[in-house]
């Protein structure tokens, strides 16, 4: 259970700045001639165009195997996300961004719609449908139309130029001797402590999970140690036994200590990121 709350928070930090979820495009109906393998090559170039088409800074693709390891630990949970919409799904992977894509028949041809989510809001940024009498024609349509709706991506993120007003000149009176000089304000300056108190926590945090790494190494190692003695030298040897049983212990108790403390840093930095 911690290492698992060690990959969770890991993977959260890493991916938390504009993360796009790429689910699999699943048919509508039973879709005869058409593998499994096929429906995956065509998410994995979903998802290569994503990459392709959005920045490498500031922006991340989860891959299937990050999804997996975000899905909640419980195989009935897990089913229970399965089964909700797109956006419930990566607000509980925690990424901003997902797609949901579907096949099915439209007259005499293959089908594919894909729809781009923004998880907080729920808003749908954009949908793109695509027809061709078999695979590979659609797997050359996702590659010429997606570029297109992961682009409303950026552009939801860019801020929108406010037009210049037009100039106002306005007439202040002299100051007399009896009315004094107003002087504005000086601007005050953002104060950046939040931002160092969050990068303290992360890097305290990342500390203490490498460090419950370690421990949990160690206590494995100590383990196997301890396992491999002969029962038949219990009491000759039974000072080193106990010996190496504790330290297993020693190991466990601080490898838990750390992962908790290593998670709490790592959230509590997170949180401030967030709030400020």
């Amino acid at each position: 259970m911690l290492i698992r709350l060690f990959i969770i928070v890991t993977a959260i930090t890493a991916y938390s700045a504009n993360t796009l979820a790429v689910l699999e495009i699943i048919p509508k109906s039973e879709i005869e001639d058409i593998s499994i393998a096929e429906m995956r090559h065509l998410t994995d170039e979903l998802r290569k165009q994503a990459v392709l088409a959005l920045p490498s800074e500031g922006y991340s693709v989860l891959t299937r195997d990050n999804m997996l390891a975000l899905m909640p630990p419980d195989e009935a949970e897990a089913d229970c996300l399965a089964e909700s919409c797109a956006v419930e799904i990566g607000r509980a992977i925690g990424a901003e961004y997902i797609t949901q894509g579907s096949m099915g028949w439209f007259g005499d041809e293959l089908s594919v719609s894909i729809e781009l989510y923004e998880t907080m809001s729920g808003k749908l940024l954009g949908s793109i449908v695509m027809e061709s009498p078999n695979v590979k024609g659609l797997l050359i349509a996702i590659r010429e139309q997606s570029p297109a709706l992961f682009a409303r991506i950026v552009k939801s993120n860019t801020p929108k130029s406010t037009p210049a007003p037009d100039t106002i000149i306005i007439e202040k009176p002299l100051p007399t001797p009896n009315s004094p000089l107003l002087i504005p304000p000086l601007p005050t300056k953002k104060s950046n402590t939040p931002t160092y108190i969050a990068i303290s926590f992360d890097i305290l945090g990342a500390a203490a999970l490498g460090f419950g790494i370690y421990q949990h190494s160690k206590a494995t190692s100590h383990y196997n140690t301890y396992k491999n003695f002969p029962p038949e030298e219990w009491e000759d040897r039974k000072s080193e036994y106990k010996a190496e049983y504790k330290k297993v212990t020693d190991a466990q108790t601080a490898r838990n200590i750390s992962l908790v403390a290593g998670g709490v840093l790592l959230l509590s930095g997170i949180t401030i990121h967030i709030w400020f």
